[in-house]
């Protein structure tokens, strides 16, 4: 017998480091992401009427939102995790797992407020490369504006999903 299932206790909580929440949430509310990419969409396409195609708005906001993810949970992994480690007991066993410390909230509300702010600018720069021949005004307004949109919406269905219980 390669093992005892009666001396291994499988722990299945989803365990992840503070600062990668903002990153990890699109996993576990996946139409909220996809709201949130629509409503950046929208945004461009409103504040560009005619000079932003239907087309180059989403193709852009999607590509200007996954550069931007992939820095983010990259840079996430470096950051404090708020992660510690506890001794639970598993029959006669002590077995040591990873569970979120006393700072994990505050790290995890400071991980939301770092991913916003690396957004506006890392999605400006993404616009900015893609749209260097053909410039649109104000760009690093309209994506405050797009990721303030984007993360009230996304922290907003979060919020009601862990309290209500909604969704």
């Amino acid at each position: 017998m390669l093992f005892d299932h009666n001396k291994i206790m499988f722990l299945a909580d989803v365990i992840f480091p503070a600062f990668s929440a903002p990153y990890f949430a699109d996993f576990f509310f996946p139409m909220a992401a996809g709201l949130a990419i629509a409503s950046e969409i929208l945004v461009f396409k409103f504040r560009y009427k005619s000079l932003l195609s239907w087309f180059r708005a989403c193709w852009f906001a999607i590509l200007a939102n996954i550069v931007s993810w992939i820095f983010g949970l990259i840079l996430s992994l470096i950051l404090p995790s708020g992660l510690v480690p506890k001794v639970e007991r598993a029959g006669d066993h002590p077995i040591s797992i990873i569970t979120q410390g006393p700072n994990f909230t505050i790290l995890m509300i400071c991980g939301f407020i770092l991913a916003y702010l690396l957004s506006i600018c890392i999605e400006y720069a993404v616009w900015r490369r893609l749209l260097k021949s053909s410039p649109l005004p104000s760009l690093f307004t309209t994506c405050i504006i797009a990721n303030t949109v984007s993360y009230c919406l996304l922290v907003s269905i979060a919020y009601a999903y862990i309290h209500f219980n909604w969704w």
